[in-house]
């Protein structure tokens, strides 16, 4: 940018050089560090502190909260106070039939390279991510890459990232125990851990996901997924650069067996399953999606209820998506990072 370094270095953690009337708008600390005046292209410091979050979520206008007066729901993770808060509340209306996101708007998304395709991701603590077991069940740890804080994979500068992505290379990948791949119908118990060979360096864009309770009621809950993967079901080849959303509600089973049945579609789905879609399709996940989180707002804070998995199609009427349903195995993940 105008000759100047792209990022810029402040005890160990990269930032992004940019205009400091930039930085300023987004509420950075414009420092020293890009060979200008501060005043003119500044190194921007933007950290979120635990009283910056207690503040974001004191301001989130909750209608659950504010009509119910409820507790704050019980996170189960080890990083309990900084889950699950995003730094734009703002939901995409509609990955097919999606909505470009923001930057920092998924701040736990993951973007997951893995030899010649990609998946998605969740960050579900400072070391751990979690994604399909399908995605990964094949590939050594050395041959995935994790980006966190990404929302632009290709850096085309159309969109402003205001800070840096990290780059972890895995040390383990932990495959659910009851992880079994089914070549005609949904995998079981699709879940995979992966262990970072670094924790995750939390900031404003990269903070971790809430897990759900076991008992978590999701009737009647509309969810949002995002992901890198494809935006038009036959014509793109591959996927999207930018981040997309989309929101989908979640369905009772019995309705979205029902739903497959009316395209004559014998489909197989178990407890540790769950659907979420449009009666009308048109808005879904679709291939490269896979492994990236499902989430709905609880009691202020967002929370992992799904797992991408399968589908039969993308944004087909009456074929929703099929999610490994995280509050079934959430013990399970908890055990994993604790350990």
């Amino acid at each position: 940018m105008m000759g100047y370094p792209p990022r810029c270095e402040k005890k160990g953690v990269l930032h992004a050089c940019t205009l400091s009337v930039a930085c300023w708008w987004v509420g950075g600390s414009s420092q020293a560090g890009c060979g200008a005046s501060p005043w003119l292209v500044a190194c921007c410091v933007k950290y979120t502190t635990r009283h910056d979050e207690k503040e974001i979520y004191n301001s989130i206008q909750d209608e659950e909260v504010q009509s119910n007066h409820l507790p704050v729901i019980q996170r189960r993770n080890e990083d309990d106070d900084e889950c699950g808060l995003s730094s734009d509340r703002m939901l995409s209306k509609r990955i097919i039939g999606g909505d470009e996101a923001k930057f920092a708007q998924f701040p736990w998304q993951a973007h997951l390279k893995i030899s010649t395709y990609q998946c998605g991701g969740a960050l579900v603590s400072q070391r751990f991510v979690a994604t399909a077991a399908h995605c990964v069940a094949r590939a050594s740890p050395k041959d995935i890459i994790v980006y966190l804080g990404e929302l632009d994979t290709q850096n085309t500068g159309r969109v402003f990232e205001e800070a840096p992505s990290e780059r972890h290379e895995v040390k383990k990948k932990i495959l659910h125990p009851f992880f079994k791949f089914r070549s005609t119908q949904p995998d079981r118990y699709d879940l995979a851990l992966l262990e970072l060979k670094r924790n995750a360096g939390y900031n404003f864009h990269i903070m971790p996901i809430c897990l759900p309770e076991p008992d978590v009621d999701l009737r009647g809950k509309t969810a949002i997924v995002a992901g890198w993967g494809k935006t038009k079901p036959s014509t793109d080849p591959t996927g999207t650069n930018i981040l997309q959303s989309a929101q989908v509600p979640i369905l009772d089973i019995k309705e979205c067996m029902s739903w497959h049945k009316i395209k004559e579609i014998t489909v197989e789905l178990y407890d540790d399953m769950l659907c979420a879609g449009h009666k009308d399709g048109r808005r879904d996940a679709c291939l490269g999606d896979s492994g990236g989180p499902l989430i709905v707002l609880t009691y202020g804070r967002w929370t992992l209820v799904g797992i991408i998995s399968a589908g039969f199609g993308c944004g087909e009427p009456h074929q929703p998506g099929i999610y490994h349903s995280v509050p079934v195995t959430a013990n399970w993940i908890v055990s994993v990072i604790n350990s």
